[in-house]
């Protein structure tokens, strides 16, 4: 059994499609809102955006990028994967279901705090079906403490996953405990890219120090260029100084993927999808992360690994949530040459 141990904000996304509520268009505008982007939002803005979909169609589920992947992972490794998250589901109307998405995946939840305030994403769908969201981050920044990370947690996990925007969501001592623990302990390491614009020098630069320390590097590819400023080209040999031992897997949208090591690069090609079928982005990078993943955990070479993962992303743009209901099951119909190699096929056939 693989253990991980992960923290980060947990939250419900209200998904709203721009199209059928007007009264947002002008948020568009007032909160510098761009396809791919993302903002926090203060009480005011929160209570802004609630007055704003009263009355209209919305469609709310569990999210949080950490929580995307994992639960993602642990159901496509069913068995072979636990997890152990560090978040706030809170006392609210979306704390049940966000803490039922994570049981029922396998992933253990602490603490459990009476005085939580889960965050709330607004997911606003472009007709193209590329999102911009705003989260109000609920109070997991005063509960989530470096203290809670303990010795015995650290122990008793494998792997620590560390979203680098972590330090922007949280106080910095959290997942700098996270890290420092995991290199104490001599845990592999997987860090996703920092996601917050803009993003300064010094966090880059934070960062950045720990990318040696990684085994596996997430990312897509504006967060690379916000990483590495300049051309793609130099942004990959610049991350490549830093690899050492570890592998990157950097997202390309509608080109793919490129895996990176500190001596090659290799393209992957996306997985076919029609424009129109596209419904929904939201999660997509976090599905293929967790695609990756788990043809990683199982031994499975880095294009393999990179295969599945963009048959899962393919998979999840079709649908109008952040996560897979069943990745195992979408794998094996995809591409099914593809989860007889992860071992997933002989256990559905079962």
């Amino acid at each position: 059994m693989i253990r991980i141990l992960s923290g980060d904000l947990l939250m419900a996304d209200i998904i709203v499609p721009l199209e059928d509520n007007p009264l947002l268009v002008p948020f568009i505008e007032e909160y510098r809102l761009v396809p791919g982007g993302k903002m926090a939002l203060a009480d005011a803005g929160l209570q802004a955006f609630m007055d704003a979909i009263e009355g209209h169609a919305v469609h709310v589920v569990p999210g949080g990028s950490s929580a995307n992947m994992l639960t993602t992972l642990c159901r496509l490794l069913r068995g072979q994967v636990q997890a152990r998250f560090l978040g706030v589901a809170g006392q609210g109307p979306y704390s049940g279901l966000i803490a039922g998405s994570l049981a029922e995946a396998g992933v253990t939840l602490a603490p459990q705090d009476s005085s939580g305030r889960a965050a709330v994403s607004f997911v606003i769908v472009f007709p193209s079906g590329q999102c911009t969201i705003a989260t109000h981050p609920g109070n997991a920044r005063e509960l989530l403490t470096a203290e809670m990370i303990t010795p015995e947690m650290m122990q008793e996990s494998d792997i620590v996953l560390a979203q680098g925007s972590l330090w922007h969501k949280l106080d910095g001592a959290f997942p700098d405990r996270l890290v420092q623990l995991a290199k104490i302990f001599g845990r592999a390491l997987w860090l996703t890219l920092p996601t917050q614009t803009p993003l300064t020098q010094e966090a880059a630069a934070h960062f950045k120090e720990m990318l040696p320390q990684a085994d596996l590097v997430f990312g897509n590819e504006a967060e690379l260029l916000r990483l590495f400023p300049g051309t793609m080209e130099a942004a990959m040999a610049a991350l490549q100084q830093y690899l050492a031992g570890a592998t990157g897997f950097i997202t390309l949208g509608k080109e793919g993927a490129v895996i990176v090591t500190a001596h090659t690069t290799e393209h992957v090609p996306p997985e076919g999808i029609d424009a129109g079928d596209i419904v929904n982005t939201l999660g997509a990078g976090d599905t293929s992360y967790a695609g990756f993943a788990a043809g990683f955990l199982k031994g499975l070479s880095a294009p393999d690994s990179a295969h599945i993962a963009m048959a899962l992303a393919a998979e999840k743009l079709r649908i109008n949530q952040p996560r897979l209901p069943d990745p195992m099951k979408s794998l094996c119909v995809a591409v099914p040459e593809l989860a007889v190699k992860l071992g997933l096929l002989p256990l559905m056939e079962n």
